[in-house]
């Protein structure tokens, strides 16, 4: 993660932490009703869990991991179905509203991370339900590559890792279109123009066979790839579920 990702999520976390998580346009400026922000937390891993019953996974319930954690929406969902939930972002100012909005859970660590890798944070074949949406997108391939590896690393045999990411630009769409011609760089500028600069979030994108290689090269199975388009119609998403052999 370059210093200028880590400065945009910073700023973020510090100016409208909940609107930066779940960004519908009548919740910018403060306006996340917390309770209801949480419940989709809630809704989230409950449809997840439900996937993963129907996928006959049969993994552990000791340790999970929340990629990308923010404010601790997922992880405080997760708190209630794991013994221990490890939330990881690379953002002290989003950290420390999680901890504070999550002050009486006592089953969830916050940590922070460096976008790169979970080295020193996580141990090997360690966490039986890694968990990441809508957070990888935000980082720039070299760092999405290293980090569903770092979840191989860490599912523990029999764990499952669930992520999803974008492949690539949706060419079907002005805005998909737009995207890819532009880049990051140049849409920065009307992004600062439109949301301030305290409200840039970079997109980008891995593609499929790339992600299906890694997960296969670590030996992992993959259960289910779905299409997901969670980062907006822009562009092509899916979401993975692998299991470790």
């Amino acid at each position: 993660m370059t210093d200028r990702h880590r400065k945009q999520w910073e700023a973020l976390g510090a100016s409208d932490p909940y609107w930066a998580v779940l960004t519908h346009a009548d919740k910018k400026g403060g306006r996340w009703n917390k309770e209801q922000f949480f419940q989709t937390g809630v809704d989230e891993v409950e449809g997840i869990e439900q996937k993963l019953a129907r996928l006959g996974t049969k993994h552990g319930r000791a340790l999970a991991l929340d990629y990308g954690c923010g404010v601790g929406r997922l992880s405080r969902a997760l708190a209630a179905r794991y013994t221990k939930v490890i939330g990881v972002d690379i953002s002290q100012a989003m950290l420390d509203e999680a901890r504070t909005a999550n002050a009486e859970i006592p089953n969830i660590d916050f940590v922070r991370g460096n976008g790169h890798h979970l080295s020193g944070l996580v141990a090997d074949r360690s966490v039986d339900l890694v968990y990441s949406n809508i957070v990888l997108q935000h980082s720039p391939a070299e760092n999405q590559r290293s980090l569903i590896g770092e979840f191989c690393r860490i599912v523990a045999p029999g764990g499952v890792i669930v992520f999803q990411t974008p492949s690539h630009a949706n060419l079907r769409t002005a805005k998909g279109i737009v995207h890819r011609v532009l880049g990051n760089r140049l849409l920065n500028i009307p992004r600062r123009f439109v949301y301030g600069k305290a409200g840039v979030m970079e997109l980008h994108t891995l593609d499929r066979d790339e992600v299906l290689r890694i997960l296969r090269g670590a030996d992992l199975r993959v259960l289910e790839v779905e299409r997901y388009d969670s980062a907006g119609p822009a562009f092509v998403g899916y979401l993975y579920v692998a299991a470790k052999r």
